[in-house]
């Protein structure tokens, strides 16, 4: 009778943050892409150009309360802007970046200008990128696992690397982590052949 007990608490458990979980992604617009192709935790999707606000992440708050200050009415239009997934994060040059996605209907004309100096707005221009998608804790650069099977994808189907990593974290930070969804990104280009 104890272990029907604890296995149907478990279960509603589980249930719950898998319900939490739904709703708190679901509420949110999502990135813009096409899915080109898919093989197992891997695809390789076309992105169009982006329309991002981002902020260095080395300057004490780790830079998600700056940007959510920005789409909080901190800007040049004191206009409230709506949150949307995934946060990107990115090294580059020993420099760390996070970065919202603005609502695809906001035109490049449209996006205020940040009150705050340590906030830019930048357009991450159209390309393919090989994703690859995991749950469990945050990982900087995505775990060695990601890297090495993305990276291996990447060389094996013809393409090149164009960029460092891009982290993708689509869930909030009290989300249980074997429910979250977590991505790493590359952007790649169709290897041109040469000829003999």
């Amino acid at each position: 009778m104890i272990k029907l007990l604890l296995f149907l608490l478990g279960a509603i458990v589980i249930t719950g943050c898998a319900t939490v979980s739904k709703i708190s992604r679901s509420g949110y617009e999502e990135a813009t892409h096409k899915v080109l192709s898919k093989n197992g935790n891997i695809q390789l999707r076309s992105y169009p150009d982006l329309q991002l606000v981002e902020t260095a992440m080395n300057q004490g708050d780790g830079g998600f309360m700056r940007l959510f200050r920005y789409i909080d009415k901190g800007n040049s239009k004191t206009e409230k802007i709506a949150m949307t997934t995934p946060v990107f994060t990115q090294k580059h040059e020993g420099n760390e970046t996070m970065a919202f996605v603005l609502p695809a209907s906001m035109s490049s004309n449209d996006v205020p200008e940040p009150l705050d100096e340590n906030v830019q707005i930048r357009t991450r221009p159209t390309g393919l990128y090989a994703v690859y998608r995991y749950s469990g804790k945050r990982v900087d650069g995505g775990s060695n696992k990601a890297k090495r099977e993305l990276k291996s994808w990447i060389l094996n189907n013809g393409y090149e690397q164009l960029s460092e990593p891009i982290n993708a974290y689509y869930d909030t930070p009290w989300t249980p982590p074997f429910l979250r969804r977590n991505e790493l990104l590359i952007r790649v280009n169709k290897k041109q052949k040469t000829k003999d």
